[in-house]
This record gives structure tokens, sequence and C-alpha cells, in this order.
């Protein structure tokens, strides 16, 4: 017999189980460095519309408050495209989404740049917030189908960094090309990017082979990823590929409240829609409040920027955290956020910036932590329906804290009490990430 045995090929290949126990080779990292891409972009274009408030206001002579529905109406469109269109993933591909989501979301954010009124700039936001609803939860969806089992908390950790970090370097392109070009070179920066991007993604990113997989679609294309991912693995044409998911009948949403799942899920809803109320009345309003308090214009939206910027780097030291230690690390760092985001708006300088990083280090990062928090609390059968939920009950808060925002600062309530409403919902948003502490101990063997 010849020595060189031929090598028998599986007739079954789960696909899932090879992901999840491979190892990190450059195929990943081009991977997740492109999906970040993804979420820098759309990071960059959702803090864009608060970082040209300012000069919109003053040019167009408008009181602060008008430019609220500005801001509410692209959250808005952003959970309208999650929720409506979130499907199209699930039933054209990953892929298809990423690249459809920003090409629409590039062409109505570069049309921006040539709105003449408010109620024109409205409505454009929120029909590039669903073209971004859309390619998000996609480009989330894409990377973690391909990230190995011990690795996915950190990959999302990874996402969201990328886009805080957009909306980071959004505000130093702002502060760059406002006093230059004006307020619509933002938008059109804005609006090419994605564009550009949805054809280097159509060239260059695979569609999840799970998907595939899963729906029995052009297999030739499974094979050879998965070669890519694991060299070693042997499989011919008559190899049938699989993806073992659990599945259950019924609402999946009922199953959030069962088994004693109940009060560790409305305590985690009221801690993402409390975050994410504090997180975008700061987000969106800060370069606009600062401004009006007669800092600097280039400060105020560098301070918007930092905002972001210690958001991505503290999401990255909490994700870690959460992962080592425990998810009280988050509640500490809502609790650290207080101090700063009371101070934040007597700072001047350099201090203003300094403090502007720290609350986005411990309120904006807790936000990316509180994201991990979501994705491994819940067993295998219900976490993605629980991270889900959470993030879609999240972006109430999110619509709620500019629009709240706009009506406080109508009423001319002090800038002080304002960061210190944002400091309370911060504490509130700490203890309920406690109590999901002492649950989810308590029921752990």
């Amino acid at each position: 017999m010849n020595s060189k045995e031929k090598v028998k090929t599986q007739t079954t290949f789960d696909v899932g189980a090879v992901i999840g126990s491979s190892q990190l080779g450059w195929f990943h990292a081009a991977l997740l460095l492109s999906t970040c891409l993804v979420m820098f972009i759309e990071g960059y274009d959702m803090q864009s519309a608060a970082y040209t408030a300012p000069s919109i206001i003053r040019l167009w002579h408008l009181p602060p408050q008008y430019f609220a529905p500005v801001f509410a109406f692209g959250l808005f469109g952003n959970l309208l495209g999650g929720t409506v269109l979130g499907h199209l993933g699930d039933s054209f591909g990953r892929k298809m989404a990423i690249v459809g989501g920003s090409i629409f979301f590039g062409v109505f954010t570069l049309a921006a740049a040539y709105a003449t009124s408010l109620t024109g700039l409205l409505v454009l936001r929120f029909i590039a917030g669903i073209g971004m609803g859309a390619s998000i939860p996609a480009a989330i969806a894409l990377a973690v189908e391909y990230a190995p089992s011990r690795m996915k908390a950190r990959v999302i950790g990874f996402l969201f960094f990328g886009y805080t970090m957009g909306g980071t370097v959004g505000g130093f392109v702002a502060a760059e090309l406002i006093p230059k070009f004006g307020w619509p070179s933002v938008f059109q920066v804005g609006g090419i990017g994605p564009i550009l991007l949805a054809m280097l993604v159509v060239f260059t990113v695979p569609e999840s082979i799970r998907f595939l997989a899963l729906k029995q679609r052009r297999l030739g294309q499974v094979r050879k990823t998965l070669k890519q991912i694991s060299p070693g693995s042997v499989f011919d044409d008559q190899t049938t590929f699989i993806v073992n998911e659990e599945r259950h009948d019924g609402l999946p949403v009922r199953r959030l409240f069962a088994n004693g799942l109940a009060a560790t899920t409305t305590l985690l809803w009221i801690a993402f829609m409390s975050s994410l109320l504090g997180h975008y009345f700061l987000t969106s309003w800060l370069p606009t409040i600062l401004a009006g308090a007669a800092v600097p214009l280039t400060y105020a939206i560098i301070a918007g920027a930092l905002l972001q910027g210690g958001g991505g780097v503290g999401g990255i030291f909490l994700c870690w955290m959460c992962d080592k230690k425990s998810i009280l690390y988050i509640a500490l760092a809502y609790c650290a956020a207080c101090p700063f985001i009371v101070f934040l708006p007597h700072g001047h300088g350099n201090s203003l910036l300094l403090l502007a990083f720290l609350v986005g280090f411990f309120l904006v990062g807790g936000q990316i932590g509180l994201n991990s928090i979501a994705g491994t609390i819940y067993s295998t059968d219900v976490r993605s329906t629980g991270v889900g939920w959470a993030l879609g009950i999240g972006r109430l808060g999110s619509i709620a804290g500019p629009t709240l925002g706009g009506i406080l600062i109508s009423k001319r309530v002090p800038v002080s009490s304002l960061f210190q409403y944002t400091a309370f919902v911060a504490l509130s948003c700490a203890f309920s990430i406690f109590m999901v502490s002492r649950i989810t101990t308590k029921n752990t063997p």
C-alpha cells in the first residue's frame, strides 16, 4: 500500500464549530479591520450633525432648541432602520446589507450638505439614519460570525471602539474644515466616505459563511473561505456544510422573561435606556452648549471629539476588565463618571479637554462595556434576542436624550443643572448594573 494514504474527507462539516475553535490569523485581522472601518465611517456620520450644529444655528439665526428634532430624527431613523430593515442582513446576506446601507446613508449625508432649511436637514438626516440602522447590525453580525468563540465580546468592543474613534476623528476634521470651508464640508466628507467604502467592501469582504451554509448558497465560496480559516480541513464537492444552532418556537422576546430572567432583563433595559439617554445628550449637545457659553468653537468641537475618543479607550479597557474580572467594573465606571460630568461645564482650555476625555472614558466607555454585558449574561439560545432587544430599547433613550436636552435648553435651565441631571442618570445606570451583577452572581453555581 502507498505510504501516502489518501486523506478521507468529511461528509458533513459544521461551519460554526470550525470558526469557533479557529486561531486568529490574517484572515480574521483583515475582516475585523474592514468591519471596524465601516463602524468608523458610521461613527463619523452619526456625530456630524452635532459638530455642525453650532455653525448652522449661528448662520441660520436659530434658537438652539430648534435643532433638537434634527438630532432626534437622525436617531429615530437609525432605530427604524435597525428594526424594520434589520432583516435584510438575514434575508440577503450581511455583505449586501453593509454595501446597500453604506451607499444609502452616504448619498443622503452628502445631500445634507446642500440643505437650505432646518426641515430639509431634518428629513435628510432621518433618511440617512435609516441606512445607518440597516448597515451597523450587519457589520457587527459579520464580524462576530467569523470570530472565535472565546473572542466574541472583545470583537464587539473593538467594533464599537472603531465607531467612537470615527466620532473622535470627525470632531477634529470638523474643527479644521468648518472655519475654512463652512459646515457643508463636514457632510460632504461624510457622504463621499461611505460610498467609497462600499466599493471597497464589495471586492475585499467575504460574505458570512455561517449565513451561506445556513441558506445553502454559494457553497464554492464556503469551501474557499474555510480553507483560509482552517487550512488543515479536508473536504470535496460532496461535503455537506451545516450550522448547528438552537431553535425555539414561539415569540423570542418572551424567553427573556422566562426561567428567572425577568428581573435581569428589566434591569438591563433600564441600564441601556439611562446610559444612552445621558450618552446622546452629551454627544449631541456638548459642542452647542459650550459654544453658547463663550467657549471658542474649535475648543467646543474638539471637546465633543475627545468625549468620543475617551469612550473608545475606556471601552476597550472596561471590556477587558469585564471579561477578566466582573461586570461590577462597568457599574464603577458610571459612578466614576459623575464628578467629571458635574465639573465639565466649569472647565477652561486644556482642563475642559481633559474633563471631556475622562467623561468619555467612563460614560461612553461604560456603554461599550454595557454592550458586552448584554452579550454574556444570556445563554446561547437567547443571546442574540437579548442583545437585540437591549439595543432596541436603549435607542429610545438615545432619542430621548437630545429631545429632553432641547426642551430643558428652551426653558433656560442653567447649564450646571443640565450636567447634574446627566450625572444622576449615570448613577441610575450604575445601580441597575449593580443589581444585575447581584442577580447573576447569586444564580451562578
